[in-house]
């Protein structure tokens, strides 16, 4: 950004005990003593405000226009810092479909051109393969190549999880979210360092389970988890130590 920011005097607190108000004290006390001198004084205080009053108002409206102010900058800030896109177009159909298309949260099975055709029947060949391609670009698919123009394939990242599930599966809560709630049920039970006994607590298919364990284990030294390769989770299991559990306590709160 090069806009300088713009320089602004501090915004002052209203000004109470004005001079001029002490006079009010005297009438409005008078005012009171009299049958239905509670109206009276609420038109007073309407129709003649106080010094005070006025201060406020001023101050309510300074804040205001500077809280506005810097909204919009904010937000223009967060555009430069954190750029969204919007998937359109077979783009986003494809996206879609592989999203509902089954699935077990990782890196699963590689489809090939024919394969996402398949997914979109009613689209162009040629659409579908720069469909698949924009998807890569965004890191929401990984597309591997082998010799020839047309044999690749691909298959689903990590952040094509955290980015798309929720939305197409209408999962109330975000991967993150989601992964919070494995660190809380964790915490809970000892057991559940044994990824299917957290798996089961869940209740979750493994389409949700795996993205948000993935998200949970970046929380934990590498050490503590196990290595052996396996089809069914990032991690068999865990062996978590008292700072561990300090450290998913945090992250889930």
């Amino acid at each position: 950004m090069t806009d300088k920011p713009i320089e602004r005097p501090p915004i002052a607190p209203p000004r109470t005990k004005h001079p001029d108000d002490r006079a009010r004290v005297p009438l409005e006390a008078a005012v009171s003593l009299v049958p239905g001198g509670s109206a009276i004084t609420k038109l007073v205080g309407e129709f003649v405000p106080t010094q005070a009053q006025k201060s406020r108002g001023k101050w309510e409206v300074a804040v205001s226009e500077r809280t506005n102010e810097n909204t919009s900058r904010i937000d223009e800030h967060d555009k430069v810092l954190n750029p969204t896109t919007t998937l359109t177009g077979v783009a986003g159909e494809l996206a879609v479909a592989l999203a509902r298309a089954p699935g077990d949260g990782m890196a699963g099975h590689r489809r090939m051109l024919a394969d996402l055709c398949a997914l979109l029947p009613d689209a162009d060949r040629g659409d579908v393969e720069q469909a698949a391609f924009e998807l890569n670009a965004h890191g929401l698919v990984k597309i591997d190549r082998a010799i020839g123009r047309d044999n690749w394939w691909l298959r689903l990242t990590q952040t094509f999880y955290e980015q798309i599930d929720h939305q197409v599966m209408g999962w109330e809560c975000s991967t993150d979210k989601d992964a919070r709630t494995l660190a809380k049920l964790l915490l809970e039970d000892e057991t559940r360092e044994w990824t299917p006994t957290l798996h089961a607590a869940s209740g979750w298919e493994l389409r949700r389970f795996n993205p948000a364990f993935q998200v949970l284990l970046r929380r934990i030294p590498e050490g503590r988890v196990s290595q052996e390769i396996q089809p069914d989770y990032p991690a068999r299991s865990l062996s978590l130590i008292p700072e561990d559990r300090a450290a998913l306590r945090r992250f889930a709160t």
